[in-house]
């Protein structure tokens, strides 16, 4: 048989990795019962609201699709890491529904991220820049084009690693723009989803900061 470069598969391979999926979901389903336990019926809802939404799709989605992607970014968040260290400068890039939503946001706007303004002191926004500060990252908001903005302060900054706060549903995927554009990236996920696309009245999200600190401080010693 002719050596091949990386992997070979076998016979038998499929089945393993059915096997090897079945496992997962059902350990998986089992380890965060208590944190999935409101998905089953708010995708039903999902279903049943035939309005003219275009995030549909994303509402719609089952619990194998959050587990799949919350070990997608932890898995890129274990190969990132030494790369990430390695870079000199930090960009954290975090979402709007971090901000509160009961008062007027006035952060600042800017083509490539607006910028908190820590006009609130209980706004996890706030704090986050508040920590930024003490390691001389830059923090942004995020923007649509994720591509575009993350090349935009790379090349701004130079030696960039990213560290991006989101839903589940999104930080693997923005992790993913980071590594096309060649960008180290590691993640920190919000503990819920209080934005529009899955709240009649929007909140503002959560994270727990400590999650934050620990990535930043692995990286300077301090």
């Amino acid at each position: 048989m002719k050596k091949v470069p990386t992997y070979q598969l076998q016979e038998d391979s499929f089945d393993k990795l059915e096997k090897l999926t079945d496992q997962f979901i059902k350990n998986g389903f089992k380890l965060f019962e208590k944190e999935f336990s409101s998905i089953d019926s708010f995708v039903a809802q999902a279903h049943s609201d035939n309005s003219e939404r275009d995030d549909h799709t994303m509402r719609r989605s089952e619990k194998e699709r959050y587990l799949l992607e919350m070990l997608s970014f932890k898995i890129y968040d274990k190969l990132n890491c030494n790369d990430f260290n390695k870079m000199k400068h930090t960009l954290i890039i975090m979402p709007d529904c971090l901000s509160l939503h009961d008062y007027d946001c006035q952060k600042t706007d800017d083509d490539h991220g607006s910028i908190c303004e820590s006009c609130h002191a209980d706004c996890s926004a706030s704090e986050i820049t508040e920590l930024a500060e003490k390691y001389n990252c830059r923090v942004m908001f995020s923007k649509r084009n994720l591509s575009e903005q993350l090349n935009y302060h790379a090349n701004n900054l130079g030696d960039t690693g990213v560290i991006g706060i989101a839903c589940v549903m999104m930080l693997s995927a923005g992790m993913r723009v980071a590594q096309e554009n060649k960008i180290p990236a590691r993640g920190v996920l919000l503990n819920n989803t209080g934005c529009e696309h899955w709240n009649e009245q929007p909140f503002a999200s959560q994270l727990f900061m400590n999650n934050l600190h620990k990535i930043l401080r692995e990286k300077y010693g301090f």
